[in-house]
C-alpha cells in the first residue's frame, strides 16, 4: 500500500514494458482486495488513493480505464449501504442517470442521508464548438505538403491557415513526428479534410515516388492504415537493441524482493524521430475544415501533441 501512497507525478514519468503506472497497479490491487476480503479494512484507504492519482490526470490509459472499471464493480456491495436522496426522493444502493439539458437547467440536489462521505463524480461528454489549438507535451508534430515531383506546397489549412486546391489535385503528404525521448508505443492519426481522399497507397509502400527521400524514415512503422477519412501509424520508438534487453532481462516481471524494472528515459537514446508519408488527391469541391494531426503515447497518455486545424476549400475545375 505504501508503494501508491509515493509521488505519482515521479513514477509516471518512467517507461514500463507492462504498459503499467501507479494508477493501473492501484485500481488492480482495489479490485483484488475487494474480490478476495483479505485486506476489506483497507479498502477505503485504496479508494482515497486512487481517486487522488485520477484526479491529477488530465488523461488516462485503456489500461488504467479497464482496472478501474473492474475496481468500480468489485466495490459495487459496499455502495449497497449507500442512502441518497435525488430530488427529495430516498435512493439505496448505486444510481446511473443520464441529465438532459433542461434538466440542468432545472436544478438537481442530492442529498448524502447516510453516515459515510461519499464522493460525487460528473462526467461530461462532447465535441468542442471551435477547434483545439496546437500543443506539444513530449512531442512535435509538423505537416508539410509537396507535389509529386518534390517542390513543397504551401498548405497553410495543415497549420490553423487557410488554403485552396482544385479538383484532382494530387500532393504528397508528409508527417514528422519527434520525441523527447526514445521509448513509447505511440499512434499517430492524421484527419483528412472531407474533400482529400489517400490515393493508392502501394505508390507509397513500393517507393515509386523516388523523388521523394524521406519517404523512408529511420523508424518503420510498426502499423499503418489508409481509411477513407484518416491516415494512421503505430511506432515503437524505443531503439530495438534496448528492447532486445529488455526482453532477455524479463523487465517486466517481478524480481526476487517482488520490484519490476523500469526503463528510464535516460535508459534509451536522448529523443527519437519518424516520417510517414501517403498520397493525397482533390475530389470533393467545397469548404472544409482541415482537422489536426494528433500524436500520443499509447500508455502514457499524458504525453502527446497536436497540429492546428485550418480551413481548406477545393474549387472545380469547371470555369
Amino acid at each position: 500500500l505504501a508503494m501508491f501512497d509515493a509521488d505519482d507525478a515521479k513514477r509516471k514519468s518512467l517507461a514500463r514494458n507492462d504498459y503499467g503506472s501507479s494508477l493501473r497497479d492501484g485500481a488492480a490491487l482495489v479490485t483484488l482486495a475487494s474480490e478476495t476480503g483479505i485486506v476489506k479494512s483497507e479498502a477505503p484507504r485504496l479508494v482515497n488513493v486512487i481517486a487522488k492519482a485520477y484526479l491529477n490526470r488530465t488523461y488516462t490509459s485503456t489500461q488504467e480505464q479497464a482496472w478501474m472499471l473492474l475496481a468500480a464493480n468489485a466495490l459495487q456491495d459496499q455502495s449497497k449501504a449507500t442512502k441518497l436522496s435525488i430530488g427529495g426522493n430516498p435512493v439505496t444502493g448505486s444510481i446511473m442517470r443520464s441529465l438532459t439539458v433542461e434538466d440542468l437547467a432545472k436544478g438537481l440536489v442530492v442529498t448524502n442521508d447516510g453516515d459515510s462521505g461519499v464522493d460525487a463524480v460528473i462526467s461530461v461528454i462532447g465535441s468542442s464548438l471551435v477547434t483545439e489549438p496546437a500543443i506539444s507535451k513530449g512531442f512535435k508534430i509538423e505537416r508539410q505538403y509537396y507535389t509529386l515531383d518534390g517542390k513543397q506546397v504551401d498548405l497553410k489549412s495543415a497549420a490553423g491557415g487557410a488554403a485552396s486546391l482544385k479538383q484532382n489535385d494530387r500532393l504528397v503528404a508528409v508527417v514528422k513526428i519527434e520525441s523527447d525521448e526514445a521509448s513509447g508505443r505511440v499512434l499517430l492519426v492524421d484527419r483528412l479534410p472531407a474533400g482529400l481522399e489517400i490515393e493508392n497507397p502501394k505508390l507509397v509502400d513500393s517507393g515509386d515516388v523516388k523523388t521523394l527521400p524521406w519517404l523512408k524514415s529511420a523508424i518503420a512503422s510498426e502499423h499503418t492504415e489508409f481509411r477513407d477519412d484518416r491516415f494512421v501509424a503505430a511506432f515503437n520508438l524505443a531503439p530495438k537493441a534496448t528492447e532486445q534487453s529488455n526482453e532477455n532481462n524479463g523487465s517486466d516481471e517481478p524480481d526476487a524482493n517482488g520490484n519490476i524494472a523500469l526503463q528510464t528515459p535516460a535508459a534509451s537514446a536522448a529523443a527519437a524521430s519518424a516520417s510517414v508519408a501517403y498520397i493525397v488527391r482533390a475530389v470533393t469541391p467545397g469548404k472544409f475544415i482541415h482537422p489536426a494531426a494528433t500524436i500520443e503515447d499509447m500508455y502514457r497518455p499524458e504525453r502527446y501533441a497536436r497540429t492546428a486545424a485550418g480551413t481548406l476549400t477545393i474549387t472545380s475545375e469547371k470555369k
